[in-house]
């Protein structure tokens, strides 16, 4: 499907399929806490600053982490420096990162 672009590639559906279960819980309070800063943000890369909110995991509390999104190929790659790259875990930065992409749909 070459031509997608982020918006095209993220949805709901992908983050709960993709992402641990308490990933899913902190990165969408990260989210609610608007702790998402965008370095880049075109329709085939997004990078950004996510986290760095005080408090507890639950309350979006975490280290603030530079993220990576691509379109490439028709595929939706990422990666966040929380995690080796030799990994592909969609972590709460990703999962906040993701959200925060996709409300802009609406």
């Amino acid at each position: 499907m070459p031509g997608k672009n982020i918006m095209h590639l993220l949805k709901d559906s992908f983050i709960d399929d993709i992402a641990r279960p308490s990933d899913v819980r902190d990165g969408r309070a990260i989210f609610r806490r608007g702790g998402v800063n965008f370095i880049k943000n075109t329709p085939s890369h997004v990078e950004a600053w996510v986290g760095g909110l005080k408090g507890s995991l639950a309350e979006g509390g975490s280290q603030r982490r530079r993220t990576q999104f691509a379109a490439e190929d028709g595929k939706l790659t990422w990666h966040c420096a929380c995690t080796p790259k030799s990994q592909r875990t969609f972590c709460k930065h990703c999962v906040g990162l993701a959200l925060t992409i996709l409300s802009k749909k609406e």
